[in-house]
């Protein structure tokens, strides 16, 4: 028995949290990579109940999945740019916001809009510094050819992202200043840059600058701010595996590299790293100091309301745990905390519980 648990109330919490903290600018629900893991069509459902009307995606095909699945009046935005012919196609008719990151993309959009004799919502992307997609800062004047040469786009906003929102406020700002020049710019040459937004989980609980129209929150809903934890923020996600052999070592035994100092008696889950178990997913987003701290710390694992001792490495697929001081069986269950961004090979459950004031 194993699972990923989802607490649908614990992302409430998060909502409530990060509304506050938006101070009225509209929450774009960011719903890349599976909602993070937390699974796109309930997290989607939940957030719609408590009132958001916006939402990112990164693949068409969850956006083809979404209004399939009654997501017909949202606000859909497909946050990657593209110029391939089939993926726009695709795009227009499930009525989605186009990012045009691109000049090439840009005509692309364009050109099959009007063969369908349509006019596709579209939104700029500006890269200030992420360098993924985006025009480049200084190509205002290819910006400006969309305005006024592609009748069958309408812009209805221009967007950018941060590159290290989690650990460098200089650079952040530096980017949100780039940012602001480019639409400063398009205005003074007459252009209506419409609904403009950059922050987004890191970003918005880190710093007092850039909320602009509307927020792009993914992470935070889950409880996971790259960059520090968030006071009220709850950690959604969990792993429920249950205990599957139990037995005592002697002393100096190995366990998964480890020499045991003293005769132990331990237990095997069947949840490893290829689960998720012990992942860390931004690393990169750290800095050297807490690197170096998380290479000393260990994941959870709890069991009779316990937190336990993981032994040796965390493997492939199974973890061992020190229940020496522990009344234990095979079949009890255990708890580990991971983000579900990276768990695979489980199933999902969703569980709901009043969250305390």
């Amino acid at each position: 028995m194993k699972k990923l648990v989802i607490d649908r109330d614990a992302i409430k919490n998060n909502l409530n949290i990060i509304k506050t903290r938006a101070r009225g600018v509209e929450i774009i629900g960011d719903l890349s990579a599976d909602a993070f893991g937390m699974g796109i069509v309930e997290t989607a459902r939940i957030l719609r109940n408590e009132g958001v009307k916006s939402f990112a995606v990164s693949d068409p095909r969850d956006a083809e999945r979404l209004r399939n699945l009654g997501f017909t009046d949202e606000r859909l935005m497909m946050l990657r740019s593209t110029a391939d012919s089939d993926e726009i196609r695709d795009l227009i008719e499930l009525g989605v916001i186009c990012t045009v990151g691109s000049y090439d993309a840009a005509v692309a959009i364009n050109g099959i809009a009007e063969e369908r004799k349509t006019v596709c919502e579209v939104q700029i992307k500006i890269d200030s510094g992420l360098g993924r997609y985006g025009f480049l800062p200084t190509e205002t004047d290819k910006i400006a050819s969309i305005f006024r040469y592609m009748p069958n786009l309408a812009v209805t906003g221009i967007f950018s992202t941060y590159s290290q929102s989690a650990n460098s406020e200089r650079i952040t700002r530096q980017e949100y200043e780039t940012f602001k020049g480019v639409l400063e710019k398009l205005t003074q040459m007459g252009f209506e840059v419409g609904y403009t937004h950059i922050a987004d989980s890191a970003a918005l609980f880190k710093y007092d600058f850039g909320t602009m129209d509307a927020v792009r929150v993914g992470t935070a809903l889950a409880g996971r701010v790259a960059g520090g934890a968030v006071p009220g923020l709850m950690r959604v996600g969990y792993i429920e595996a249950g205990v599957e052999e139990v037995g005592w070592f002697p002393k100096k035994h190995r366990i998964g590299g480890q020499k045991l100092r003293k005769p132990a008696r331990l237990a095997v889950l069947s949840v490893g790293f290829f689960n998720g178990f012990g992942v860390n997913r931004v690393d990169y987003e750290r800095s050297f100091w807490d690197l170096l701290r998380s290479r000393k710390r260990k994941p959870t694992v709890r069991l009779a309301g316990k937190k336990m001792k993981i032994v040796g490495e965390i493997g492939l697929l199974h973890t061992v745990i020190d229940v020496t001081d522990t009344e234990c069986s095979v079949g009890d269950t255990c708890f580990l905390d991971v983000d579900p961004v990276n768990v695979k090979g489980l199933s999902r459950t969703y569980i709901s519980h009043e969250v305390e004031e």
